[in-house]
């Protein structure tokens, strides 16, 4: 061991190999104070603290107090965990000082905000750092982050010597900026027919746009400011809680949530929940209704022929059953980045109560497409990775602490986990849509309305475990 760097918030210890600064860093056994403390329990009391106190209306359309007034009413509670982005590509950067000028070489999605972080955590002028953009494979938000950066050029600055950091796994998942945690309180009323007469949507969760913005975009008093201010809500902790479906009167509430712990981005960012508390109460409606789910859906998307064709596509691509009792077919469908999809999912719960996802059916409309091998990769993965959302990627909290370290703690899919893959491409001269995120949204709701099609038993907790609520 060679050095050792101090700092306000972590350690680091300098050694010739990995192994030799690991072992260095174990003896140290450093410990940290906190202003507060952070548990399982904590973030689940904030989270219905939140859901019980005053919301921000995000969206709005009609007039819900006299649709509710005296009312039969549907309602529904659901609740998700914190994702972890769990990529494979280790959280690393290298910087080499040089006569008052650092450079660094890291895998990030913002080199800018990257290179202004490292400034403002040096005290020198930008142009002063030059970031050297490396690939960052999927890290999906992950790099998105720049702390690493800042830890790489302080400990190169000390030593006036070029460093490498690489953090653990563990130090991954004990330091990642997770996908926030939520709950949602979702109320309807049916009308004549079966159709919506009106819907509330009130969603618990931190306000992670404002956060990101503070963070990552600190330095910029015009953006910074901008994002980071402006009322208690957060549009961007609710953003895809608007419902596609014609529905005369709804409205969508943030109620922000101070759970304690530091939140990020994550690959579709709040509609990997937000999807799950529509399309699961949809398909609740639907059921309240006595209405095949299908048509219950297709019946409201009159106004959005696109998703509509969607989901007729893959009803029929999928062999759908009309979600017959023990059938073990769910629907879900979303709108995302100018991009449709519906998603069909076929799941079991095998004897050691675990879900199995037996196939994953898509219909996707993203207007034009150049490249259609590039978009049905994006769907193949973008259906895994909602997969893994939906069946773990989480993790629990004791003492300020993150309780999963390693992969092996997350509960991800493997490869005889995969289930059979079917993807339709539908023709479009619409203008072209994104498609990196498209398919991760409505992967949970499916699983979640197959497990229901399958064993009668609703899961509205994501990742969904069965037996629970």
């Amino acid at each position: 061991m060679l050095h050792i760097v101090k700092n306000e918030r972590w350690v680091a210890a300098v050694a010739n190999n990995s192994w030799a600064a690991q072992r260095a860093l174990d003896a140290m056994k450093p410990k940290f104070e906190v202003a507060t403390r952070v548990d399982s329990a904590s973030i689940q009391a904030a989270l219905d603290a939140a859901l019980d106190s005053e919301g921000t209306r995000i969206a709005t359309e009609g007039e819900l107090s006299p649709v509710f007034k005296g009312a039969r009413v549907v309602t529904a509670e659901y609740r998700v965990g914190v994702a972890l982005h769990a990529a494979i590509e280790p959280i690393t950067a290298t910087a080499a000082w040089d006569d008052g000028r650092i450079r660094i070489w890291m895998p990030t999605q913002a080199p800018g905000l990257a290179r202004g972080a490292v400034a403002r955590a040096l005290g020198m002028d930008p142009g002063s750092i030059v970031i050297h953009p490396v690939f960052a494979g999927g890290s999906f938000g992950q790099n998105l982050e720049h702390q690493v950066a800042e830890q790489a050029a302080l400990v190169a600055r000390e030593l006036r010597k070029p460093v490498q950091l690489t953090w653990s796994r563990g130090e991954t998942c004990l330091h990642d900026r997770y996908r926030p945690p939520a709950a949602a309180r979702m109320t309807a009323r049916l009308g004549a027919n079966g159709t919506v007469a009106g819907w509330l949507a009130k969603i618990a969760a931190p306000s992670s746009g404002h956060e990101l913005a503070r963070r990552l975009m600190g330095g910029d008093s015009a953006v910074g400011a901008g994002l980071a201010v402006g009322g208690t809500g957060d549009p961007a902790a609710v953003d895809g809680a608007r419902p596609p479906y014609r529905i005369p009167n709804y409205a969508v509430d943030h109620h922000p949530a101070d759970i304690g712990l530091p939140t990020g981005y994550w690959r579709s960012g709040a509609h990997s929940y937000t999807s799950f508390f529509t399309e699961s109460f949809i398909d609740e409606l639907a059921h309240v209704a006595e209405i095949e789910a299908h048509s219950f859906r297709i019946a409201m998307l009159g106004g959005v022929p696109r998703l509509a064709r969607c989901l007729s596509t893959v009803a029929s691509l999928g062999g759908w059953q009309g979600g017959l009792a023990g059938s073990g077919q769910g629907l879900a469908c979303h709108a995302f980045r100018g991009s449709y999809i519906a998603v069909m999912a076929e799941a079991s719960i095998g004897g050691d109560q675990k879900i199995k996802v037996d196939r994953l059916v898509a219909a996707v409309d993203c207007g034009r497409v150049v490249n259609p091998d590039v978009v049905q990769q994006q769907i193949e993965g973008g259906l895994i990775f909602g997969m893994a959302g939906a069946l773990g990627v989480t993790t629990g909290f004791t003492g300020n602490m993150a309780e999963a370290r390693s992969f092996a703690d997350l509960d991800l899919p493997r490869l005889a986990d995969t289930p059979e893959i079917m993807i339709e491409l539908i023709a479009s001269e619409a203008d072209a849509g994104g498609v990196s995120e498209l398919a991760v949204p409505p992967v949970a709701p499916a699983i979640a309305n197959a497990i229901h099609a399958a064993t009668g038993v609703r899961l509205r907790q994501l990742p969904l475990i069965p037996g629970g609520e």
